[in-house]
């Protein structure tokens, strides 16, 4: 009797450390857009480049849940442009765009990879650094959205992480208000000093000095009316043009994508909580199931009528309890199973988009960086006709 006692004590003890394990409460706390109080000089505006995002998927082990490759090469190009329209609205930087692999020079640089996306949370590892190599900041950013963040009777359009970008922007201007004047001219001269380089290396090489761990410096400055650098920089001006016109290619992606990944986030979200729930009540159901028939064993095996009752008794429950919850572990697949289905068909409609130049139309299918580089030869092409000088092929 005893025994039974004991091992119905402990079965108790095993529901409610299972209970304890899975309770958590969390909160999002919405963070606003910060704005300098006074417009920032023309000279003093950075411009920002900000690449693809890293998805992630080469990280993830093929048995993780809710992840999809589909889903997240999408992300990685909606965010990107989500973080470019907050930066923009700031009003703080100067040209601000998508360009995958920095295959165009500027200013300044973000990175980020993404480290978890589930409609309840995203999680971003972050990374800002400028022209002359040096790493502003390096951070992981977290939010989670709420319930209501999806609650179509609220009629609210807004971005559900809308506040991971704000806090992405507040924490580049923090860091900007850091730097003085001429460490920005510095900036702003090696990423010209970097674009020249790049057509015309034997005569601007010199003015760059590289400590070969990715850091620049400016070595000596070329004259302000050097003809050479003014026709270089009218090509920058086009190389500009085309970044502009690509840009519209990511906004056309993003106007497709944005009602239908905001449906597959709300689905996401509501997944992820019954999925979080049915295998908590799985998981309590079938150790405290388990509990019961070891203590239903013992009580069986005791020389007591009583306690030989009780323990078939608690055999008995005990393998109801596991038969229950290894079905609700069913049902939890079956959670999974409908994640799949949303991230196919989030995928099937997002299609290929196809941008229209001046002198020709390109189709935008797979990487753009296949793009970036035939315009690439495209503006060596022109600085060879303007200048009769043969520009060395980049790769």
């Amino acid at each position: 009797m005893r025994a039974l006692t004991r091992y119905s004590l402990l079965a108790a003890l095993l529901l409610a450390l299972a209970a304890c394990n899975t309770t958590s409460v969390r909160t999002t706390e919405y963070t606003p857009i910060a704005r300098e109080l006074e417009p920032v000089p023309e000279a003093e505006l950075l411009d920002v480049g900000i690449g693809i995002f890293n998805s992630g998927v080469d990280a993830l082990s093929k048995e993780q849940e809710g992840v999809f490759p589909e889903v997240r090469n999408a992300e990685a190009r909606f965010m990107p442009y989500k973080l470019m329209e907050t930066l923009q609205m700031t009003g703080n930087w100067g040209i601000v765009r998508v360009i995958p692999d920095r295959q165009s020079e500027m200013d300044l640089w973000v990175d980020a990879k993404i480290l978890q996306s589930d409609g309840e949370t995203l999680r971003l590892d972050v990374t800002v650094s400028d022209a002359t190599g040096r790493t502003w900041y390096t951070r992981k950013y977290e939010e989670i959205a709420t319930k209501y963040a999806y609650d179509i009777r609220r009629g609210s359009r807004q971005e559900p992480f809308q506040g991971i970008y704000n806090r992405i922007a507040n924490d580049m201007m923090a860091y900007r208000h850091l730097l003085s004047s001429a460490d920005v001219t510095t900036i702003r001269t090696v990423t010209e000093l970097k674009f020249a380089r790049r057509f015309s290396p034997e005569v601007f090489a010199d003015h760059l000095q590289d400590d070969g761990k990715g850091h620049y410096s400016i070595s000596r400055l070329p004259a302000a009316n050097d003809p050479l650098l003014q026709r270089i920089n009218r090509i920058r001006e086009r190389d500009y043009l085309f970044v502009d016109t690509l840009q519209d290619y990511y906004a056309s992606f993003v106007q497709k994508m944005e009602d239908p990944y905001r449906s597959w986030r709300s689905e996401s979200y509501f997944e992820t909580m019954a999925l979080r729930e049915t295998r908590r009540s799985a998981n309590t159901k079938l150790i405290g199931g388990a509990a019961a028939i070891l203590a239903g064993i013992l009580g069986a095996a005791s020389n007591s009528q009583l306690g030989q009752a009780a323990g078939y008794a608690g055999i008995i429950g005990g393998a109801y309890a596991v038969k229950e919850g290894l079905g609700e572990r069913e049902e939890a697949k079956m959670h999974v199973e409908a994640l799949k289905e949303l991230g196919a068909s989030l995928d099937a409609e997002v299609q290929p988009a196809t941008v229209t130049l001046e002198d020709r139309t390109v189709t935008l299918s797979g990487s753009v960086s296949e793009q970036y580089g035939q315009w690439r030869a495209i503006l060596h092409d022109i600085y060879q006709t303007e200048t009769g000088q043969q520009a060395p092929v980049s790769d």
